[in-house]
């Protein structure tokens, strides 16, 4: 039986060292042929800024090129990751068989006073941090809506009396 030719392991691909033109088969993210070359290379001096193109606005700039800098500006790269997040949502929501998310539109209208827009139901002041808590509407019972803190311990409030 003759061996699948997509299951057939590559050959090792050989590549040139950038510092001595030697001959080499590279691991995963091998530059440099040997540790001497590495450090030599490290030693020369810097290579004139390069010029490259913003895959975001398509503007040009110039990066030092021991730097890997893709993005013109931090602007352009929170761009470029908002688009990315987009599309990764967008492709599980898919997958998922929802539909995807689209952000919301602005309101129409801002309500000119704060009176206007919609107020919670009751806001009281919390026992234990005193800060603001918004009370719901929707509570089950008249002793749910009003629990007792006992003197004994004063940090755990209790959901329902106890008789």
């Amino acid at each position: 039986m003759s061996p699948d030719p997509d299951t057939t392991p590559l050959a090792p691909q050989s590549a040139n060292c950038p510092v001595c033109q030697g001959e080499f088969i590279p691991q995963p993210r091998q530059i440099y042929c040997s540790p001497r070359c590495k450090s030599a290379a490290h030693r020369l001096p810097p290579a004139a800024p390069a010029a490259h193109t913003c895959p975001v606005c398509h503007g040009t700039f110039t990066a030092n090129p021991r730097l890997r800098q893709v993005y013109c500006s931090p602007n352009c790269r929170r761009d470029a990751e908002k688009q990315r997040n987009q599309a990764r949502d967008e492709q599980r929501a898919i997958r998922l068989g929802e539909q995807p998310a689209r952000p919301a539109p602005a309101p129409a209208s801002v309500p000119a006073r704060p009176e206007e827009a919609l107020t919670p139901t009751a806001i009281r002041n919390c026992p234990h941090c005193d800060q603001p808590v918004t009370i719901v509407a929707l509570l089950a019972t008249p002793e749910a809506a009003r629990p007792s803190i006992t003197n004994r311990v004063p940090d755990i409030t209790p959901l329902r009396r106890t008789p």
